[in-house]
């Protein structure tokens, strides 16, 4: 037992040594890979991971976690010689004042692997479900290491739990991907696994695994771009939703998507000043849509004639290209905007675009966030190619998910809704939910077009008349005169016929008033599928 002199001395001494040690650890960590490793990363014309967070977030906001994670080197005595922080640099920081969780790979150590599943970014999921606030993630890792074999002495078996938490976050918070440097393993599953994803063009790259993998195993030989870049995965294959032309736009993209959302499934989205009155008339509404129904017209313009001050975020706009998908304002409230774009296929319900569909109606169906629909689809896009790419089965799926969702939707049927993909591209929910249905006078709908149509059954009549062509004329010109938009109307299929210059007032009226629906039904509801 301590004497009263002992006692009174250890209570003076101080732990200024202690708080030194810290510091330099601080230090070495802050160095990251090291002079060189870092050079080489800046020479690439990438930032380093914590100029990334620092670029990010509020300026100021960044509070680390895990910043003493690593490996020390010790001589003799014990004492510290030298660092290696462990390769992922996470922690808590603010976006626009409201708070996230906030991590990435880096790639100046160990190539970002073994930072992330096991490291101390094991930290940021569950903190993220524990605050119920959103996760962004900045992927630039190699993924596993055939290295991490020869530390641990063994292999493992894989056995899917560390995926739960990333479904579980699909359901619960906002979950944001930027792919800014080469990602494979399961820093690409994780960035894939996201409400959001951006990949920065031509240093940004996602794959199973690597060139030198693929190569050894299949015998493809290809750079990283080729096999996982933007031209594969934003552009065809849609497992990346947006390009950014660099880090910076990747960061600006990110904090507009988060703009839209709130911090979780059980709070409403944000609604911002809006700045733009919501009983304004666009002028330019009454003639967008030509009176030759086989010319296109702008829907992009449209829609940003209608929505507030014209902003509008588009999500996946080199995928699925028939459809245009994206969050707009409507008197401030938040919305998702979905609309058929004229000017490819006519509009028409692609395999892609239905995907494309799917996914939006579950991401806003997910965050209680209603949705507007522009409506000019003559279908599901035919021929064999389409029938190949499985045009049927993607397009009831997104049936079946527009039938699922409980969110309140209004449509505006702008021209065409022809068939299934009319019913995918019209309202959302079942017969209980909260859905309107407007019409312009340019509408036409059916359940299949009158030209295709009368050809499959009026065929023998056709073929067997004197002339043919002139046959097939009359028929469709009769037909045609009962496609009158008014006459859908005068049987209640639509709510009304409406001035296109009325559209706006009314989308934000209805807006507003499912306010309160939308309140009664926060929370989970499942996840987003990727």
């Amino acid at each position: 037992m301590a004497t009263d002199a002992e006692s009174r001395k250890d209570a003076g001494a101080s732990w200024s040594d202690s708080v030194d040690e810290i510091e330099r650890r601080r230090e070495l960590a802050g160095r990251m890979g090291g002079e060189e490793r870092v050079a080489r990363q800046r020479a690439q014309g990438k930032l380093t991971i914590r100029e990334r967070i620092d670029g990010f977030l509020d300026p100021g906001s960044f509070f680390e976690v895990g910043g003493m994670a690593g490996t020390g080197e010790y001589d003799a005595d014990g004492r510290l010689t030298d660092f290696i922080p462990a390769g992922y640099v996470l922690g808590l920081g603010t976006v626009d004042g409201r708070e996230v969780c906030v991590g990435g790979e880096d790639f100046t150590v160990r190539g970002g692997s073994g930072g992330g599943g096991k490291g101390p970014g094991r930290w940021l999921q569950p903190a993220a479900l524990q605050r119920r606030i959103p996760l962004i993630q900045f992927a630039d890792g190699a993924g596993a290491s055939a290295r991490s074999y020869d530390d641990a002495g063994r292999m493992h078996l894989p056995d899917g739990n560390q995926w739960a938490r990333d479904a579980e976050l699909l359901s619960k918070v906002p979950v944001c991907s930027a792919i800014v440097g080469p990602s494979a393993g399961h820093v690409a599953g994780r960035a894939v696994l996201s409400h959001f994803s951006v990949m920065v063009r031509g240093q940004g790259q996602v794959f199973a695994a690597g060139p030198p993998v693929v190569k050894r195993a299949i015998g493809e030989d290809l750079t990283k771009e080729e096999l996982g870049g933007v031209g594969v995965h934003v552009r065809t294959s849609g497992v990346v939703d947006n390009e950014a032309d660099d880090e910076e736009d990747a960061f600006r993209q990110i904090r507009a998507f988060l703009s839209y959302m709130p911090q979780n499934v059980w709070e409403m989205p944000p609604r911002a000043p809006a700045g733009d009155p919501a009983d304004r008339r666009e002028e330019s509404l009454l003639s967008i849509v030509p009176r030759d129904r086989t010319r296109w017209y702008d829907m992009r313009q449209l829609i940003g004639h209608v929505v507030d001050n014209g902003e509008f975020f588009e999500m996946r706009r080199s995928f699925g290209r028939s459809l245009i998908t994206g969050f707009a304002r409507f008197d401030g409230y938040p919305v998702g905007v979905i609309a058929n774009d004229p000017k490819v296929y006519a509009g028409a319900m692609t395999a892609d675009s239905a995907d494309k569909q799917t996914h939006f109606v579950d991401l806003c169906n997910t965050f209680s966030i209603p949705v507007v629909l522009f409506v000019d689809v003559p279908g599901f896009m035919i021929g064999s190619r389409s029938e190949r790419e499985g045009v049927m089965r993607a397009g009831m799926r997104a049936v079946v998910a527009g039938s699922s969702a409980t969110i309140p939707s209004v449509a505006i049927q702008v021209r065409k809704s022809y068939g299934m993909a009319g019913d995918a591209a019209s309202c959302l929910g079942g017969p209980g939910a909260l859905k309107m249905r407007f019409g312009w006078p340019s509408g036409e709908w059916g359940s299949i077009p009158i030209e295709g149509g009368v050809a499959a059954a009026y065929r023998r009549e056709i073929e067997n008349a004197d002339d043919p062509e002139a046959r097939r004329a009359e028929i469709e010109e009769r037909l045609l005169q009962g496609r009158s938009p008014f006459k859908v109307a005068e049987a209640f299929e639509v709510l009304d016929i409406i001035d296109p210059r009325e559209t706006r007032p009314i989308i934000c009226r209805f807006i507003e008033s499912a306010q309160e629906t939308l309140r009664r039904n926060l929370g989970p509801k499942g996840p987003v599928r990727p």
